[in-house]
């Protein structure tokens, strides 16, 4: 009677690990779906470098006209995002701001002292 006992228990054990195993196999699956490889994120990236290069530039510009030579990027700006974009799309803009900002702020500056 007790092997009977003890068999039921270890199957019904059996059965809620592989369940919990399935189970949390396929909540890492679906966590992984944010993926810098994705054609949202690379089409938000190509996006974000071009914006962030403008403004980037513009602002580099503006800083080498007040400051002359001295070094005054304190704070690269957080880019402005729509609610509507995916979640893929909004991180690859924003990757893409930041480089494309670097960029152009570093280029701005360099026409601008080249000029004086």
């Amino acid at each position: 009677m007790e092997k009977q006992t003890f068999g039921k228990i270890k199957k019904i054990l059996s059965v809620l690990l592989l369940v919990f195993f399935v189970i949390y196999v396929g909540a890492t699956s679906a966590s992984a779906t944010h993926v810098k490889g994705s054609h949202s994120y690379q089409l938000g990236y190509n996006v974000g470098v071009k914006v962030g290069y403008e403004d980037g530039y513009e602002d580099g510009d503006k800083d080498c006209r007040k400051y002359g030579q001295q070094g005054v990027l304190q704070k690269i700006p957080e880019p402005t995002s729509n609610a509507g974009w995916s979640v893929n799309y909004r991180e690859g803009y924003r990757e893409g701001f930041k480089n494309g900002y670097i960029v152009g702020y570093n280029n701005g500056r360099y026409g601008c002292l080249k000029k004086q």
